[in-house]
């Protein structure tokens, strides 16, 4: 834009006086960057219609007044990334890949305050590997996320390296929170990391972040750091030895696995500084065994279990191993526990090192040591036989199932689970699904269920579990399917037209329930009450109670002899099946309104005075679908003498045949029954 359309148009819009210096910027071939629109290159500017033309990737000659984008339109310099990234991309690329560490903080040194938030480091490195704003291609919405992830894939792999970068370069100030940035410092308060972080633990008073702390510090320090760390170990060893007693003697501060989390970092810093020296690690209590114990003798049942869940994935090996040492007689049983009830994480390290020790017993954590040998033959026969038991028995929980069907076809696993594949599978996969969406009832939450996303995305699941069955035991699980609370609708139809194209004869069940959801039924407002706490209490109290019982059941004995165990499994079916019901009913019901009864003729509503042919004498009210009680002549306006009644009016006569049983009635009276009520 010239100085003379800029005076015409402060002339013409006073508030854009003090804008002058951003409109100047929109020079011809100027690139800039819009919130919504992206990328683009100012081209020119249309005096006669008050428009600059710009063209943004994917939307060429887009046409903007210049007051209405003078706050929203950034002014790119030339050497800026983005530009750069359009006009000489192989040399920016080149730089990235040389020094990303040094690419970042030249970055950073060109910002006014010498800083930058890691937010604005993410939107703007993201989009230098690809990662776009706007669907520039014009390829399918689903071509577009993809190649979007793939670019953040990208991104993520490389900023991982650089953040490490960052920390060791004594002249950045790393950020401690996502709110923070990156800050530049002179030469005067440059830190190593080592300092960096011995200054922040020192400063730091909670035990857990303590703990995190001097892991850093093993995992940062350079060689020209050590001595520096070593004159503070015997306080930070004391620090997190003594919290660590603490907590094991009052129970509060840490959990077990923070506790076994403590002495580990413990270890791994003496043994980093002290290399030939590991009675120093052994002279130390309270030690690793030690809290194993203490949860394993506080929970039997679930002591291990809660430990392995809520340590950092990266020490469940270590702690997988270190059972081998504790339980030798029976290690191989504590691990196939832990794989009973693992979650996610813990399921893969688990059946990993029962297989590992297949092919190597040696103890990867303590030198020269060999994992006992049980007797019990390979682990992958024995991981084999325990997960067909499991499902026979189905005890096979929902992260277990998700390990099963996502490996299912990977070469290393897929002979311990080819049998497992086939209808009883997915049987127990769905109800893992509807267990799930149940617990989830209580809670708020949007995180998906992998389980019930896994059968979504994965577009031969349905088939292959579905290989060996027949039609009707295809339609028995399309009819759970359908039932099933841990999926959206539009994802039970994509899901369905899976089985369909096995089994057509599935077509006719998605029929079926298409006419079902058209007859509506009429109910009254305290009836559907009923139902809907009726349903309350059977998600949030019989449900969950039952669960608990089929466990207590369970831990019995043999499942085929144990009659606990079956009833409780037929109580939660019945449970079951009555959510279904009232489920299926309170999204049938519309409420009546017993205002809108007629007077003049028989509605639902209606307080009916009737005199049969043979003098019998009856008064009956005409309700809602779920209000009869003949004991008290209320009727459901289904019923056949209601049916037989309704728009009839006072001195008609109507005739019913029950059961091959004909009689005559003539209506005597009619009343409301809103207005007996009041």
């Amino acid at each position: 834009m010239n100085p003379e359309s800029i005076d015409k148009l402060v002339k013409k819009n006073i508030k854009l006086r003090n804008k002058r210096e951003a409109l100047e910027a929109m020079k011809d071939g100027a690139y800039c960057l819009h919130g919504s629109w992206g990328f683009g290159q100012i081209k020119s500017y249309n005096e006669a219609t008050n428009r600059l033309i710009i063209d943004f990737e994917g939307k060429p000659g887009h046409a903007m007044d210049p007051a209405f984008c003078v706050d929203k339109l950034e002014i790119l310099e030339d050497d800026n990334l983005l530009v750069r990234y359009r006009t000489d991309k192989s040399a920016l690329e080149e730089e990235m890949k040389a020094d990303g560490g040094a690419f970042v903080v030249n970055y950073i040194s060109k910002k006014p305050d010498q800083s930058a938030s890691q937010l604005e480091l993410e939107r703007v490195f993201k989009q230098l590997f690809g990662f776009k704003l706007v669907n520039t291609e014009n390829v399918s919405e689903v071509e577009f996320d993809k190649a979007n992830k793939s670019a953040e894939k990208a991104y993520r792999a490389w900023w991982n390296k650089v953040k490490e970068q960052l920390f060791r370069n004594p002249n950045v100030a790393c950020p401690k929170t996502k709110n923070e940035a990156y800050v530049l410092r002179s030469e005067e308060e440059a830190l190593r990391p080592e300092q960096e972080v011995l200054k922040e633990y020192f400063l730091n008073r909670e035990p857990k972040k303590k703990i995190l702390l001097a892991e850093k510090l093993y995992k940062t320090a350079t060689s020209d750091g050590v001595e520096e760390i070593k004159s503070s170990l015997e306080k930070i060893k004391d620090e997190l030895t003594e919290a660590i007693k603490k907590a094991m003697d009052s129970s509060k501060g840490l959990s077990d696995a923070d506790c076994l989390h403590g002495i580990w970092v413990r270890n791994n810093l003496i043994r980093h500084l002290y290399e030939d020296d590991e009675a120093k690690v052994d002279e130390i209590a309270p030690q690793s065994k030690d809290i194993i114990l203490k949860a394993a003798a506080k929970d039997p049942k679930d002591g291990l279990n809660n430990l392995a869940k809520n340590l950092p994935t990266s020490y469940i090996e270590r702690f997988l191993d270190l059972l081998t040492r504790i339980y030798i007689e029976d290690w191989r049983e504590k691990i196939l526990d832990l794989l009973k009830h693992s979650d996610g994480r813990l399921t893969k390290e688990c059946i990993d090192f029962l297989l590992g020790w297949d092919k190597s017993r040696k103890s990867h954590y303590v030198k020269g040591v060999e994992i006992a040998d049980d007797g019990r033959g390979t682990s992958r026969e024995l991981i084999k036989a325990h997960l067909k038991k499991w499902l026979s028995e189905q005890t096979l929980n929902g992260p277990v199932i998700y390990w099963i069907v996502k490996n299912r076809n990977i070469k290393d696993y897929s002979d311990m689970l080819e049998d497992l594949i086939g209808e009883d599978l997915f049987s127990a996969l769905l109800a893992a699904i509807d267990d799930c969406a149940l617990q989830r009832e209580t809670t708020v939450t949007t995180a998906k269920i992998p389980l019930a996303e896994e059968l979504d995305t994965d577009r031969t699941l349905v088939s292959d579990l579905l290989d060996k069955s027949t039609a009707e035991t295809a339609r028995d699980l399309a009819q759970t399917l359908m039932l099933n609370q841990g999926f959206e609708e539009l994802t039970k139809k994509s899901i369905l037209a899976r089985f369909i194209k096995k089994f057509p004869m599935v077509q006719t069940l998605v029929a079926s329930k298409s006419e079902a959801k058209d007859m509506r039924v009429y109910v009254s407002e305290w009836s559907l009450s009923a139902r809907r706490e009726e349903l309350e209490d059977i998600v949030k109290n019989q449900l969950p109670a039952s669960k608990i019982a089929i466990e207590a059941a369970r831990e019995l004995g043999d499942l085929r002899e144990n009659s606990e165990y079956k009833m409780a499994r037929e109580h939660d079916e019945l449970l079951c099946a009555r959510r279904a019901q009232l489920e299926r009913d309170i999204s049938s019901a519309n409420v009546f309104d017993f205002n809108t009864t007629p007077t003049d003729k028989v509605g639902i509503g209606s307080i009916v005075s009737l005199k049969s042919d043979k003098g019998e004498l009856l008064t009956c009210s005409i309700m809602g679908a779920w209000d009869s009680n003949t004991d008290k002549n209320i009727f459901s306006y289904q019923t056949p003498l209601a049916q037989a009644l309704l728009e009839h009016k006072v001195g008609e006569t109507v005739e019913t045949n029950i059961n091959n049983h004909i009689t005559k009635w003539t209506i005597e009276s009619l009343s409301r029954y809103i207005d007996s009520a009041k």
